[in-house]
Formats: C-alpha cells, sequence, structure tokens
C-alpha cells in the first residue's frame, strides 16, 4: 500500500504526466461499416493526477477500516466472509480508479456495486438489512442502466469521427489517453452531434447520480447503513459512493459536457447539498445523520465539477473522504461502545471514551468548514469556484446560494450530534452498558484519520498540488482566483459555520434536549423530514402499483393471450387430428366408400366448372 501511495503522489505532482499500459483484450477484424479498420477493446491501466488523487484516497482509507475492522468486527461469526467482500471491494475500487477507457471502467463499476450489495446486506437474516441491499441494488442499477446508455451513445456517436487514432476515438476502445498526451475533449469535436453528445452527458450524470445517491436516486444511502459502521465508512463515506463524483471528473476532463449538462449537473449538486442536509437536522440515529453528509458534501463535489472544476471537486472528495471516515468510526466507536445508534439514549460518553470525543469533534470541525481543519480549504475552493461564474452563468445563482445556506446546516447538524452523544454528565438510557474505549486497533485509526482531517486541507499550500488544482490534467474551465471576494465568502461561510455550532450548543449543549412542542406547526416540518419528504413512501407506492399493476397486466397477457393462442391452437390441431384419425377404420369398404365419394365430388365439380372453363378457352 506505502509503496502504491508514493507512486501516485510522485505522479500527482507531475501535472501532465500520464502513465497509460495497456493492452488489446478483443480484436474485431475489419468489416465494411462504422469500422473499417477494425475495433479493439482494450484493457489498460492509467495513472494520471485524477487517479492518483483516488488511488491515495482508496488505498489509506482502505488499510486504517481494515486495521480498525479487527477490533471493530472480532466478535462476528461472518468474519472470513466480510474480509473477502470487504477485499474483493478494494480491488474492485482500485480497478474502477485505474481503468483507461470507459468500457473497463464499466466493469469495475458493476463490480463495485455487487460488493456494496453484499456488504449492505452483511447482517442478512436481519430482514432490515436484506432489505436496505435490495434497495440499494436496484437504485443503483437504474443509475447504472443510465451509464450505460450514455456510453452506447458516445460509441455510435464517435465511431467514425473520433481524435483518436485511424478508426475514431470508440474505435480504438474509449481510451482516455493516446501515449502519454490526455484526448482532446470530444466536445471540441462533436460537429454537428450537440444533441446526442447534451443526451449522453446527462445519462452518465444519472449514472453517477445513483451511485453517488444524488437527487432523486439518493434513497438507497441512508438505508444502507444497515451494514457494519466499517462498511459505511469505506463504502458509503470515502470510496463507492465517490466513483460516481469520480466519473463526472473524468467525463469532464476527457469527454467533455455541453453547457446544458453543466447546468444540470449544477443543478443536481446544489440542491443535493441543501436537500439532504435539512433531513440530517432532524434525524436521531447517528449513522443516519453522518449518511445525510455524506450525500450533501457529494452535492458538493457534483457543483464544482458542473461549474467546469472537476480537480476541485476531487480535492473536495479527497479531504471529505478522511473526516467522514473519521466520523462513520468514531460512530462505530460509540455503537461498539453502548449498543445504540439512538442520540437521544446516549449522553456524557466524553468523560469515558475522551479519545472517540475528540476525533468525532475533529471531523465535525472539518466537516463545518472550520479553519484550519480539511474542509474548511476544499469547501471553500468550491465555493470560490462556483462563484467565479455566475457573471457568466447566472442561472447558477440559486444552487449556490443553497450550497452556501447548507453550511449553516452542515454545522448544525454534526454538533447536533456530539453534544447529544458525548456531553452531559450521565447517559439519557440508564440500561446502557458502561461506555469505554475499543482496543487500540480502533483506536490508532482514530488518530490517523484525525490527523488528515487536520492538515489534508492544507495541501493546497504545496506548489505542485496547487498547480494540479488550479490547471493541471488539462482541466476544463477557468482556474479559481484568490482575492478580496474570495476573502469575504470564506468569512460568511465560516460565520456560518460557527453559528450553526452556536445554535447546536444552546439547543443541545451540556446535556440539554430540545423538546419541541406536540402542538406546534413546526412538527409537521419535523414529519415531513424524517419521513424524507416522503421519497421513499412515493417510491414504494411507484412499486407497489406501478410495476405491481404492469406485472398483473403482462401476467394477464402472458397468460390469456399468449398462453391462450398457443392452448387454442394445440386443442384445433388435437380436434383435428382426432377427426383424421377416426377415418382410419382398418375396413378396405371404408376406404372403397372414401374412394367413389371423391370421385363422384371430383364429377360434380367438373359438370360445374366444366362449361366456364370450356368458354373461357374458346373465348381465347
Amino acid at each position: 500500500m506505502i509503496l502504491g501511495v508514493l507512486i501516485a503522489l510522485g505522479e500527482m505532482w507531475s501535472p501532465g504526466s500520464y502513465t497509460n499500459v495497456q493492452f488489446t483484450w478483443l480484436h474485431l477484424a475489419p468489416a465494411p461499416g462504422p469500422f473499417p479498420n477494425g475495433l479493439s477493446l482494450v484493457m489498460g491501466t492509467l495513472v494520471d493526477p485524477l487517479s492518483s488523487l483516488m488511488l491515495v484516497v482508496v488505498t489509506v482509507v482502505g488499510f486504517l477500516v481494515m486495521l480498525y475492522s479487527i477490533g471493530y468486527m472480532h466478535h462476528d461469526h461472518g468474519l472470513p466472509r466480510y474480509y473477502a467482500e470487504l477485499s474483493l471491494f478494494l480491488a474492485s475500487m482500485t480497478g474502477l480508479v485505474l481503468a483507461n477507457n470507459l468500457l473497463e471502467f464499466f466493469l469495475f463499476w458493476e463490480l463495485v456495486g455487487v460488493c456494496s450489495y453484499f456488504l449492505i446486506g452483511f447482517y442478512y437474516e436481519k430482514p432490515s438489512a436484506a432489505s436496505a441491499a435490495k434497495e440499494a441494488f436496484l437504485v443503483t442499477r437504474v443509475g447504472d442502466v443510465l451509464f450505460l446508455a450514455g456510453i452506447f451513445i458516445l460509441f455510435s456517436t464517435y465511431s467514425l469521427a473520433g481524435p483518436v487514432g485511424s478508426g475514431g476515438w470508440a474505435a480504438n476502445g474509449f481510451v482516455f489517453v493516446q501515449g502519454s498526451t490526455a484526448v482532446p475533449f470530444l466536445a471540441t469535436a462533436m460537429g454537428g452531434h450537440t444533441t446526442l453528445l447534451t443526451v449522453a452527458g446527462l445519462l452518465i450524470l444519472g449514472g453517477a447520480a445513483g451511485k453517488s445517491a444524488q437527487f432523486p436516486l439518493h434513497v438507497w444511502l441512508p438505508d444502507a447503513m444497515e451494514g457494519p459502521t466499517t462498511v459505511s465508512a469505506l463504502i458509503h463515506a470515502a470510496t463507492m459512493v465517490a466513483a460516481g463524483v469520480y466519473l463526472l471528473a473524468i467525463t469532464s476532463v476527457f469527454i467533455g459536457f455541453t453547457p446544458a449538462d453543466q447546468l444540470a449537473i449544477v443543478a443536481i449538486g446544489g440542491f443535493t447539498t441543501f436537500f439532504a442536509a435539512t433531513m440530517a437536522v432532524v434525524h436521531p440515529d447517528i449513522k443516519r445523520v453522518i449518511a445525510y453528509s455524506t450525500i450533501s458534501q457529494l452535492g458538493y463535489m457534483v457543483l464544482a465539477i458542473g461549474a467546469g472544476f472537476a480537480m476541485v471537486g476531487l480535492y473536495h472528495l479527497f479531504t471529505h473522504a478522511f473526516f467522514k471516515a473519521l466520523l462513520f468510526l468514531a460512530a462505530g466507536s460509540v455503537i461498539h461502545a453502548v449498543g445504540t445508534q439512538d442520540l437521544f439514549k446516549m449522553g456524557g460518553l466524553k468523560k469515558h471514551m475522551r479519545v472517540t470525543a475528540a476525533a468525532f469533534a475533529i471531523g465535525g470541525l472539518a466537516l463545518a468548514g472550520i479553519p484550519p481543519f480539511a474542509g474548511f480549504w476544499s469547501k471553500d475552493d468550491v465555493l470560490s469556484a462556483v462563484y467565479s461564474q455566475l457573471g457568466s452563468h447566472p442561472l447558477y445563482w440559486p444552487f449556490f446560494l443553497l450550497a452556501f445556506a447548507a453550511v449553516f446546516l452542515t454545522a448544525y447538524y454534526i454538533f447536533r450530534a456530539w453534544f447529544l452523544a458525548f456531553s452531559g454528565e450521565t447517559t439519557r438510557d440508564p440500561t446502557l452498558p458502561a461506555a469505554h474505549e475499543g482496543p487500540w486497533v480502533m483506536q490508532v485509526p482514530l488518530v490517523i484519520l484525525s490527523g488528515f482531517a487536520v492538515v489534508a486541507g492544507l495541501f493546497v499550500f504545496l506548489p505542485g498540488f496547487q498547480s494540479l488544482l488550479l490547471g493541471g490534467a488539462g482541466v476544463a474551465g477557468i482556474p479559481p482566483t484568490y482575492g478580496t471576494t474570495d476573502l469575504l465568502l470564506s468569512s460568511v461561510s465560516v460565520g456560518l459555520g460557527l453559528g450553526g455550532v452556536g445554535l447546536a450548543w444552546s439547543m443541545w449543549g451540556n446535556g440539554r434536549v430540545y423538546a419541541l412542542a406536540e402542538t406546534s406547526p413546526v412538527q409537521a416540518v419535523r414529519r415531513l423530514l424524517l419521513n424524507r419528504y416522503y421519497f421513499k413512501v412515493g417510491y414504494d407506492w411507484i412499486g407497489l402499483k406501478g410495476v405491481y399493476t404492469i406485472s398483473r397486466a403482462a401476467d394477464f397477457f402472458d397468460r390469456f393471450v399468449i398462453d391462450g393462442t398457443i392452448r387454442g391452437l394445440q386443442r384445433m390441431f388435437a380436434f383435428a387430428s382426432n377427426r383424421a384419425r377416426a377415418l382410419q377404420s382398418g375396413f378396405v369398404s371404408d376406404y372403397a366408400a372414401y374412394v367413389v365419394a371423391g370421385l363422384l365430388g371430383l364429377f360434380v365439380l367438373l359438370l360445374i366448372v366444366g362449361p366456364y372453363l370450356l368458354g373461357r378457352l374458346g373465348g381465347g
């Protein structure tokens, strides 16, 4: 792992550098049509600044989660299966990050989804876990179908006139780079295919929305918390859900989006950022609060990529992976100690779990965007980058404002969780077991991730990283500039974050529990948020009424139209065969009678038709 990280860091600090090794997996011979030079499908490894950043995240967080699992999962009877599935997932995610073409990327993309299904449903004996695994699998498959359709459109559109090689980009297997240079944006050579490229971009956005739990395909991620907390830390905070963001980033860099696509991406990202944050402010489950936070923070990344700043979005992905994995593992430490995920049963844990309390606080400060923690630098870069585009793209304004408002909500809900869990004198539920820290294999990853949550954002001050962030790797868009306006934005952002922390303290600090009166009109809003805006209910209704109705109609058509037709033909032929079989009596006299009857019939026919035929012949 260390060697891989060092190689990735070396590649990261060499903007414009691409190491691409590939071989032909399948070659189809030349044939008349769109591929006169044949079709080659390749498998390869691409190490570039984008994949290097992701490779560091996957390997470092993956190693720490594996280490943490030794203590967290030691009592579980399914431990061999757990490590097998987790190892397969990490291998699949590494293959996805290093893929050098879209088809190979999609193969690993699907394998990552299957591993997620296994791990979410790890406790398959529980009906809720089995249901959550199926929900995640089905919802993400919707996005995958859209993604695959987008690949097909790009393949058909660029099979003849792509910028790579003699047979076009698609004919060369969707390879992102050729040799040691990046493929130019296909958007610059799209000719008359603007509409098709827009449709393909929207379909790829659909695939990314499914994997990264963006609106409206966000419903699966909160329920995915049924899996082990270590799974949540790795898959649903640092790696798998980040794959959708990574897809948008490499598409932006190597393929390109049309302006209509970019507006759609900005809209989805900006709205999801605020939308998910509102649900986190009321939820009583510590893991689901962090899950909604993940959806919201992924929205920031999508927002930046839509505005044309792929590396800024990946920079936030980089810092977010560390502090969000820290929050999940700290939550896991709490759950491991007290045996519940209900925040309202906790309280006073700081006295008994100082390392965990400090780790959760550091992760919360990074998430809230309080300087000098990692989230401050990357989140403010996102806001500054998007703000720089508002003059030329006024339609971005509403989504920028939503993302800005989410800063306050983010600080509030994460410190609401901290105060409910750790502040106060005693736990609210006296039946809970005595709190205690986990073994050293659980504490060491918390300490390391806490260090990353503090210093990861400071990477921006390293010259190589700053060059990469602001213009390396052929990134589209105008590099963000830093001046008085950015300082003002950061000041307002930090003020909102501190305001959210202050509000959380005033309502939940020192063991306080804010009780909302049952008669309050705000209760309706609270119920709306607790029920996730009834999206899950709506999807369940669609599945129950819509899909079930279609299924019943298909069943009726199958049973009574298709099967009915077949059975009708069967009965007709059976009746005819039975009648024909009755004619075979075995008596010579019967056969002689049939011959005589036939001759008489022929004679009558000639008497009727003969004069007519003779007249026609005579007239001719």
